[in-house]
């Protein structure tokens, strides 16, 4: 099985006019996505389902990976991708699936967090970038320290 952790794109500031949940992406954030897209589908060939953390700039990042992979379950939002989840309970879900290629779309520092926990670095939070994608291989049922951290690619940003 393949979990692949995804940190949503560059989103709205913070301020206290917008709603910490309702921050967007940003029109530069949306098209850094699209171009590390195009990157990414020489490395993923499909995704079974594509996880969601509910806050709207993770939904609208797994709406763009999946109108560029076509997930055949689509979109479904997860509330263990939220700031805080456990990646105890996102091995379980994943479990629950049962399929092959599980993409998952988070939040830093949480997704550094569930990376480091999957492959066995429980001291370590990696710090992923906006719009970065990383592929952990489980040779079986996914299990806290038995994935094998197979790529993370930065994203893609070319100007012009």
């Amino acid at each position: 099985m393949n979990i692949y952790l995804i940190r949503h794109g560059k989103a709205e500031q913070s301020s206290e006019g917008k709603p910490h949940e309702e921050r967007a992406l940003t029109t530069n954030g949306i098209e850094i996505i699209r171009q590390s897209l195009n990157l990414w589908k020489e490395y993923v060939n499909t995704f079974d389902i594509i996880l969601t953390s509910p806050l709207k700039r993770a939904k609208q990042t797994a709406q763009l990976v999946n109108d560029v992979f076509k997930s055949e379950l689509g979109v479904v939002e997860e509330i263990c991708l939220l700031n805080g989840g456990l990646t105890e309970d996102l091995i379980s879900v994943s479990r629950g699936l049962n399929l092959n290629d599980i993409a998952m779309v988070g939040h830093q520092p949480d997704i550094g967090i569930h990376l480091a926990k999957m492959i066995g670095s429980n001291d370590t939070n990696y710090n992923i970038p906006a719009s970065a994608i990383a592929k952990i291989y489980f040779k079986e049922k996914p299990t806290i320290g038995k994935g094998t951290l197979e790529f993370l690619l930065p994203p893609l940003n070319k100007k012009g």
